[in-house]
């Protein structure tokens, strides 16, 4: 599961760019979070320029 903090969240869409399940869409200028479709690879984490996205255990 990750968590993203999206008040800090700059929209580049990097996090939806690597996710190799969809478990990510940016819609209407925020980052939408499909819990059920990740697999925890941490792709999002690693890519995101703002450090924004945490993933929890």
């Amino acid at each position: 599961m990750i968590e993203i903090k999206h008040e800090g969240c700059i929209q580049c869409a990097g996090c939806c760019s690597v996710c190799p399940t969809s478990a990510l869409e940016l819609v209407g200028g925020k980052i939408v979070f499909y819990p059920e479709k990740c697999i925890k690879c941490g792709n999002c984490v690693r890519i995101c320029p703002a450090n924004v996205i945490e993933l929890k255990k």
